[in-house]
C-alpha cells in the first residue's frame, strides 16, 4: 500500500496544477502563498520552543466550580491494588484459541506488565481498568 501511495501525486500538487491550468493564479502567486504558509509555520514552531502556559488560563467556569470543593469531602472511590491487578489480568488476556498479529500480542503483553508492576499504565488501559472496576 505504501508503494502505491508513494506513486500518487500529492493533492496539493494536483490543486496547484489546476489553479495554474485554469489561470486562477500564476506560479509566482502560488510560490508566494507557499512561502507565507511556511513562514507562519516556522514562526509558530519557533514560538512553541519558548512559550509557557499557566494552568489558570485554561480553567473554565465549570471546572473552577468543581475546584472549589474540598477534596477531603470526596468519597473514597478507590479499589484495592490486588483487585486492580486482577482486572488488569482479565483485560490484557487475549483468547488462546484465536490468532492475533504479533504487534497486537505485544501491546497486550506490555499492558499486562504495566498493570502488574503498577507503573507506566497508558490512558486506554487506565480507562479499561476503571470501567472494569465498575462492572
Amino acid at each position: 500500500m505504501y508503494k502505491q501511495v508513494a506513486k500518487m501525486t500529492p493533492v496539493a500538487r494536483l490543486y496547484e496544477a489546476e489553479l495554474l491550468k485554469n489561470g486562477h493564479l500564476t506560479a509566482e502567486e502560488i510560490q508566494e502563498m507557499k512561502d507565507i504558509a511556511v513562514g507562519l509555520l516556522e514562526d509558530a514552531y519557533a514560538k512553541s520552543k519558548t512559550l509557557t502556559y499557566r494552568a489558570e488560563d485554561w480553567v473554565t467556569q465549570e471546572w473552577a466550580e468543581i475546584m472549589e470543593h474540598d477534596i477531603a469531602d470526596a468519597a473514597n472511590t478507590g479499589i484495592e491494588v490486588d483487585r486492580v491487578r486482577d482486572l488488569g489480568l482479565l483485560i490484557t488476556q487475549l483468547p488462546q484459541e484465536a490468532e492475533f498479529h504479533r504487534l497486537v500480542r505485544k501491546i497486550f503483553e506490555t499492558r499486562n506488565k504495566c498493570v502488574q508492576e503498577g507503573k507506566d499504565i497508558d490512558w486506554g488501559t487506565a480507562e479499561a481498568l476503571a470501567f472494569g472496576s465498575l462492572i
